[in-house]
């Protein structure tokens, strides 16, 4: 299993000429690398309900690494939809207990909560493009409709993840110009 890697075996398992692991593994993990990093955010900030949430989060994507790599071997084409499909609607639901938890973060981990943004930001568009390239095989045209009706919240984040790092480099600001009048 790819969840019980090290870092560095994982690396050579991407890095190797094999199909898996490929990018929806990654855009998993960086779902799930995101997520621990709100949970530790949270912890930080003695937000105990948002750090179960989000650590909730991070198992489920966790799991997904690994899902993504069997659903790609076993070629069947609506379960390698459906993977990526859940890895960007719940790096999503990262996305938005970032941003929710920005407005009482402990000021020290707010770059924490920046690059938590980011990393799902990634995941998500990087899951959508997994989701995309399936689709592209699958001829049954009311299945295409139902993804990307049910894909039609998440599959965005652009806006989301910008207005998390615009916040948070004006405080950064705001930080840096109140230390240098003092």
């Amino acid at each position: 299993m790819l969840q019980e890697l090290t870092i560095e075996e994982f690396l050579d398992e991407l890095a190797a000429r094999k199909p898996t692991p490929g990018g929806g593994s990654v855009a998993a993990l960086s779902g799930a690398l995101s997520a621990g990093l709100v949970s530790m955010a949270a912890e930080f900030s003695g937000n105990k309900d948002f750090s179960a949430q989000a650590r909730t989060l991070m198992n489920i994507l966790t799991h997904l690494v690994d899902r993504d790599a069997k659903a790609f071997a076993a070629r069947d084409l609506r379960e390698a939809t459906q993977v990526p499909l859940q890895t960007a609607k719940h790096s999503h639901a990262v996305l938005k207990l970032a941003a929710a938890l920005l407005e009482t973060c402990n000021p020290r981990v707010i770059t924490d909560i920046g690059v938590a943004a980011k990393m799902a930001e990634a995941a998500v568009k990087g899951a959508m493009l997994n989701v995309e390239v399936n689709l592209a095989s699958i001829g049954d045209e009311n299945y295409k409709r139902e993804v990307l009706k049910e894909a039609e919240e998440f599959s965005c984040p652009d806006s989301l993840a910008r207005m998390i790092v615009t916040n948070i480099e004006a405080q950064l600001r705001s930080q840096a110009l109140h230390k240098s009048s003092s």
